[in-house]
């Protein structure tokens, strides 16, 4: 089945809301601008509003799924992490968690948010960052206990970036004194999960954001690169 990416912008000028926040802004002497697809042509005209105001900003170029310069997906967050050495901050532009989420616990620099329709901006505070890495670490901890683990193996387009090859990965599981077993599929229903209950263990090889439903899944499950 042939799929259409279709990119949707939204009818709604970004400037206001940075102008409303430019005292909070002028904290900071250079930023880092990143933004979802629906902004993402904004970018520039941001840029130029901000030297205006005296901030230098940059906008990075991602290096995974993102295209575009500036553009932040939740599996990429290398617009920002690839110029956050010149930057003092680093501002995402957009609505929701999902976007920001892997800068915030990735970045070295603080992390601003600012909602373009409510015109409100936040800081990501250290305490936020401190209860993500917890979550993290506790994961990966519960994960070694598991002596019997299952390798989440997806068909999906664009999600299979993780994977490279599953049976060095397995290999490397089994060096470890795990037995290993391998499932594939396309949609992954965490209910089906549940059909398994002898898997002690998940390595997700899918979107890396699963496991931020680590609640939903039960069983502990790490990304490759937590391995």
């Amino acid at each position: 089945m042939k799929v259409m990416f279709v990119e949707a912008r939204v009818n709604l000028d970004i400037i206001p809301a940075l102008r409303a926040n430019l005292v909070a802004l002028q904290a900071f002497r250079t930023l880092s601008l990143v933004t979802a697809v629906q902004f993402v042509e904004q970018l520039q005209k941001v840029q130029e509003f901000l030297k205006q105001n005296k901030i230098k900003s940059f906008i990075g170029k991602p290096s995974l799924h993102a295209v575009k310069p500036g553009q932040l997906l939740g599996c990429d967050s290398t617009a920002a992490i690839s110029v956050q050495e010149k930057v003092d901050a680093i501002l995402y532009i957009g609505t929701g968690e999902f976007h920001p989420g892997p800068i915030e616990v990735e970045a070295s620099k603080p992390v601003l948010k600012l909602n373009p329709f409510t015109k409100k901006i936040t800081e990501v505070t250290q305490e936020e960052i401190r209860r993500q890495k917890l979550k993290q670490l506790a994961r990966i901890e519960n994960f070694k206990k598991a002596k019997k683990v299952g390798i989440l193996i997806t068909t999906k387009l664009g999600q299979s970036e993780m994977q490279g090859p599953v049976e060095k990965l397995k290999e490397t599981l089994e060096k470890q004194g795990k037995e290993v077993f391998l499932f594939l599929g396309d949609t992954l229903n965490y209910k089906d999960l549940e059909n398994f209950p002898d898997i002690e263990g998940w390595v997700n090889t899918a979107c890396p954001r699963i496991t931020d439903d680590q609640e939903l899944i039960r069983k502990p499950v790490v990304n490759v690169n937590e391995i």
